[in-house]
């Protein structure tokens, strides 16, 4: 494409899901001279209220099997749930038509202020606790992108003031060109979504290239415990922006006392990283311009769990370095009480505890979430494959879990790994029973916990294989527990 978005003339959308129809709508909006076309290889009868919606906005529409890139299309806005081996992207790629993601869209229309938030786990959780800090510091903010809201959505409905903290996917940052933010933050890198990008290395790649276009009064802040980030800096970051660190551990985070405690170099060599939020002792600390600053002592985190330590690192690094205040930080930290579908406690029946970590959709997600807990666990897992490998878990299980509860398409995988593991350890091997679906695995486990379990739905895969989406699924089984609550005698 040539020229500025103001001078396009004919834009297609690929993908009719929540972004794409954000996407097309603003495009109808802010691009009035330009012919707007929304492309889908769904049905109409597939896409509810949409189709109607964008008809009435001026948009046409190539659906099911007219779906097909027009002739004379100078931008293609792909929604993150569309790969790049869709027969549409494919033909954008081949006629040289650019692509931006939506992020790359909305962006080109706001002036705000942004955090970006990627990794492979806790975007989700990070995100909103970064945007709830500004919140309650009375800073104008809004909350969006692979957090639920689109982005498209945002120009003209928000405040210039306003901060934009972001939640951003591998699959949103893969088309970006100009996209900038104030703070990027990357929480870790392991494997994931691997059958969409074919490997960890371009996995990789697309969440680093949320640095690329930083400037030096831009922050890339990074995890300096975590080996996938850590092995990004010795390789060299993208961008220009000056680097900052956070960490669990006295080491990474350059030990204690006043002023700067030094810098993280990775062990391949490289850039070395400042660190500016960390934990001494049992106390987080964070790095301002007047020094540091203990924030509160780990046991006061509303969130619970190691990798949520980390989490409240980073989100309140990245609050910090637009200003707001190290009280203010710490009075949202000691009160923030987390997200839905992660390590929820939807319920407890008969003195057992019931977790929903159905946004645990990859291997080491479900293994963070086995560190918030110390009583027996009855993990369920499973739902449709990502591509990594299950041995990992099936390992960590041991000690921590009573029994893993494998069910979906990936069950005879898991059973597979636990096969492995027992046969490697013996009786040290963590008992597993593979059964049909969430219904059956619910049911099972209020038969065989005792009072002080917990069962924890923490699946390490995806949710395509029974349901819409992850939340789907944690509702799923919220109202599944809640059914065991109201069937208890009286």
């Amino acid at each position: 494409m040539t020229g500025t978005i103001a001078e396009v003339r004919s834009l297609a959308v690929v993908g009719l899901g929540r972004s794409g129809r954000a996407a097309a709508l603003l495009a109808r909006r802010e691009l009035p001279g330009a012919a707007v076309v929304v492309i889908d290889q769904k049905d109409e009868d597939e896409l509810g209220s949409a189709p109607a919606e964008l008809r009435s906005a001026g948009a046409d529409l190539l659906l099911g099997s007219a779906a097909v890139l027009p002739e004379g299309v100078e931008l293609v806005v792909k929604s993150p749930g569309v790969p790049n081996a869709s027969p549409i992207v494919a033909a954008a790629l081949a006629r040289g038509v650019t692509i931006w993601s939506e992020v790359e869209f909305a962006a080109r229309f706001l002036s705000n202020r942004w955090i970006a938030i990627t990794g492979t786990n806790g975007k989700t959780t990070t995100t909103e606790l970064a945007g709830q800090i500004l919140r309650d510091a009375g800073r104008p903010v809004e909350v969006a992108g692979n957090v639920g809201r689109a982005l498209a959505n945002l120009p003209g409905r928000i405040d210039s003031e306003a901060v934009v903290v972001a939640e951003l996917s591998s699959f949103q940052l893969e088309h970006i060109e100009r996209f900038r933010p104030d703070v990027a933050v990357l929480l870790n890198l392991t494997e994931d979504h691997i059958d969409r990008h074919g490997s960890y290395e371009s996995y990789a790649g697309a969440k680093l290239r949320v640095f690329e276009n930083q400037t030096p009064g831009d922050l890339a802040l990074v995890n300096l415990d975590d080996p996938g980030t850590m092995a990004a800096v010795a390789a060299g970051l993208p961008g220009r922006a000056r680097r900052g660190g956070f960490a669990l551990s006295d080491a990474a985070s350059g030990g204690h006392g006043d002023g700067g405690g030094g810098t993280v170099s990775p062990p391949l060599g490289g850039e070395t990283v400042p660190p500016l939020a960390g934990v001494h002792g049992d106390m987080l600390w964070l790095q301002t311009g007047a020094g540091r600053q203990e924030l509160c002592p780990v046991d006061a985190l509303a969130l619970k769990g190691q990798h949520n330590v980390a989490n409240s690192l980073a989100a309140a690094a990245a609050a910090a370095a637009l200003g707001v205040a190290t009280p203010d930080i710490a009075a949202t930290l000691q009160s923030f009480p987390g997200v839905v579908h992660r390590l929820q406690v939807v319920g407890v029946v008969d003195g057992v505890t019931w977790v929903n970590d159905s946004k645990a959709t990859n291997v080491d997600a479900a293994l963070k979430a086995l560190t918030a807990y110390s009583g027996p666990v009855h993990m369920i897992l499973g739902g449709s494959l990502k591509g990594a490998s299950f041995d990992p878990l099936a390992a960590a299980t041991e000690g921590r879990v009573k029994e893993a509860i494998l069910i979906g398409a990936a069950a005879g995988p898991l059973r597979a790994a636990f096969e492995r593991r027992r046969a490697a350890v013996g009786e040290r091997a963590t008992a597993f029973v593979e059964l049909a679906d969430l219904e059956a695995a619910v049911a099972h486990a209020a038969a065989v916990a005792l009072p002080g379990d917990v069962v924890l739905l923490s699946p390490a895969c995806a949710s395509f294989d029974h349901y819409r989406n992850f939340e789907h699924r944690g509702e799923h089984f919220a109202e599944l527990v809640q059914h065991l609550a109201e069937r208890r005698p009286s």
